[in-house]
This record gives C-alpha cells, sequence and structure tokens, in this order.
C-alpha cells in the first residue's frame, strides 16, 4: 500500500542531509561574498582618502593668498601682539575734551588738525616702513668666536 515508515525515516534523513549540505554551501558563499565586499569597501576607503590628500594638496599650492595673509604670517607674534598692548595702555588715559570758544579760533583749529593729520600719517608710514624692512631684512650670520 504505502511505503514503510522506515524507507520515510530515510527519505527523511536524506533530505536533512541534503538540506544540510546546501545550508553549509550557502554559508560559505555568504562568508566569501563578506569578506569580498570588506576588501572593496576598504579599497574604496583608501581611494577616496587619498583622492582626499591629493586633491587638498593641490589646493594649498595653487591657492592664491593676499598679500595682507602672507606678511601676516611673516610678521612675529610678538610684533602683531604690539597695537593691543598699545590700546591698553591709551585705554588707561584720561579723556581729553576739546572745548572751541569762538568762531575766531575754529579756522586755527581746523588749520593744526589738518598739518596734525599730516604730520601723524608721515610719521606713521615711516615707522610701519621701517618696522617691515627690519622684520624681512634677511639675516645676516654673526662671526663665530674662533674666526676672530
Amino acid at each position: 500500500m504505502g511505503a514503510s515508515s522506515a524507507e520515510i525515516g530515510q527519505q527523511i534523513k536524506e533530505t536533512r542531509q541534503h538540506l544540510d549540505a546546501n545550508l553549509d554551501v550557502l554559508e560559505r558563499r555568504a562568508v566569501s561574498g563578506a569578506k569580498r565586499m570588506a576588501r572593496i569597501g576598504a579599497a574604496v576607503g583608501v581611494g577616496l582618502t587619498a583622492t582626499a590628500g591629493v586633491v587638498l594638496a593641490v589646493y594649498i599650492l595653487r591657492r592664491r593668498r593676499s598679500v595682507a595673509a602672507r606678511l601676516h604670517d611673516a610678521v612675529p607674534d610678538s610684533i602683531r601682539d604690539l597695537p593691543r598692548g598699545w590700546s591698553k595702555k591709551l585705554k588707561r588715559r584720561p579723556a581729553v575734551k576739546v572745548v572751541i570758544a569762538d568762531d575766531d579760533q575754529i579756522g586755527d583749529s581746523r588749520a593744526w588738525r589738518s598739518i596734525a593729520q599730516k604730520v601723524a600719517t608721515t610719521f606713521a608710514v615711516s615707522a610701519a616702513t621701517a618696522i617691515s624692512s627690519r622684520i624681512l631684512r634677511p639675516r645676516e650670520s654673526k662671526p663665530s668666536a674662533a674666526a676672530r
């Protein structure tokens, strides 16, 4: 009539073995696929990092910096801090009030103000030129004591 229970048990056992073998094959494929994807991801990461480094290097080499930025880098920090120190000293001074009493003095005041502005501008330009030439001048090597 039908298959005996021993035959059915044998078929079930064979089917389980076949399914186990297929699962083993699928697991090995999944592991090898994961390893391959990890290698590809690592290669892409290294490639992107290298590309970013090259782009950054080219950017740094090719960018045009302003004269002010180059001068700012060339001047030592101690020189750059001087105006802050001067401004602190000036803040401590008492306020000066200018009182103009007569219309006759207004003309003289304007003339003196104009002269003072011209002198101050000339002095500031001369000082800035002297400081910048001193900073940007190549340093001379000092003779050693043995050479004297």
